[in-house]
């Protein structure tokens, strides 16, 4: 795994929704997801991000795939930000209305050719790693 800044989406294998959040304070609230659902994020440090979902989630049920390398945490949240809009009509929302960065009603592949396309849109030197 990769120790840098950079994008990644990750897709679930469980069939039981799960919370999103396992704080005590958020797990009865916060949104749940299963393999329907699909997120696409940005990480300071991608290994240290995978390891966090399979503590949320569990390493069994998490598929998590880094797509590109930046340079600077900054590129990476603008690629975030370039990918989340594209798929806005696909963003689960939270109790608030907010929307989340997991995703609904769009497949694995799809959300992945989007944050591909926000990633060349960026304009900022990457290095794909998928």
């Amino acid at each position: 795994m990769m120790d840098g800044p950079g994008v990644y989406i990750v897709q679930l294998l469980n069939e039981e929704p799960m919370p999103v959040d396992q704080d005590p304070r958020r797990v009865k609230n916060c949104p749940r997801v299963n393999w329907d659902n699909v997120k696409v994020g940005m990480a300071e440090n991608l290994a240290r991000r995978e390891k966090n979902n399979f503590g949320t989630f569990g390493e069994l049920n998490v598929v998590f795939e880094p797509l590109a390398l930046v340079e600077h945490v900054a590129a990476a949240k603008e690629v975030e930000s370039l990918a989340l809009d594209r798929l806005d009509p696909y963003r689960m929302r939270g109790r608030s209305g907010r929307p989340t960065e997991w995703l609904e009603g769009i497949s694995y592949e799809d959300a992945k050719a989007a944050v591909l396309v926000a990633l060349d849109d960026a304009g900022f030197p990457y290095y794909r790693v998928c």
